[in-house]
């Protein structure tokens, strides 16, 4: 069985500010260091296989932290980026949802999710190809993946088959872990937004 943390970085002036992010290397900040030292704690009774990250900076960072004293060195990987928001880069949410013709982009779903930027299918698209890829170099063996929040949100609903329009109904906090299980049965969500009480997690088995 292949186990995946699937973890979001953690925290940033940006994220406080509720200012989108997109691929800026925005690096964490106190809080999120943090974060990533308790989540890199947390983590530290657990074998770990490999770290990959998100190549933008706050996923870095948490994923360097995370590997820290484990003889571990993240793998930085493009299809883990967040999404490409265009020309909303550097906007509060405030500030989008007061533009003239703004629709949420949960609603447009074959549309970029902003001017310039790409769509929820070519994250989608791009996250999968990822998974299938871990899928074939790891069999089994317990692996962190660390992205960002739509990122995650995208594949965990491409799995489940949950329609993107209810993307919004989702949320994942910085440093939280969503935990894939997957063997040649299949692919199964054991949590998602998990903070905390990650023992619980390694010792539970859901058979299916």
């Amino acid at each position: 069985m292949l186990r995946i943390l699937w973890i979001r970085h953690g925290e940033t002036e940006w994220n406080r500010e509720r200012r989108i992010m997109g691929r800026e290397n925005i690096g964490l900040n106190d809080d999120g260091r943090a974060q990533s030292r308790s989540l890199r704690d947390a983590l530290r009774p657990y074998q770990l296989d490999a770290v990959y990250s998100s190549p933008i900076l706050r996923a870095r960072e948490t994923a360097e932290i995370i590997a820290e004293g484990r003889g571990l060195e993240a793998q930085f990987e493009e299809r883990l980026w967040e999404i490409d928001y265009g020309e909303w880069v550097g906007k509060t949410f405030e500030e989008i949802r007061k533009m003239p013709g703004y629709v949420p982009y949960f609603q447009r779903l074959e549309t970029p999710v902003a001017p310039g930027g790409e769509t929820l299918h070519q994250v989608r698209a791009r996250a999968l190809e990822f998974l299938g890829s871990l899928k074939a170099s790891h069999q089994k063996g317990t692996i962190a993946v660390v992205s960002h929040a739509d990122t995650i949100k995208c594949l965990l609903m491409a799995i489940l088959e949950i329609p993107y329009s209810n993307i919004w109904r989702f949320r994942i906090d910085n440093v939280s872990v969503s935990l894939l299980e997957t063997d040649e049965r299949g692919d199964r969500i054991i949590c998602v937004n998990q903070r905390g009480d990650l023992g619980r997690l390694f010792a539970t088995r859901f058979a299916f």
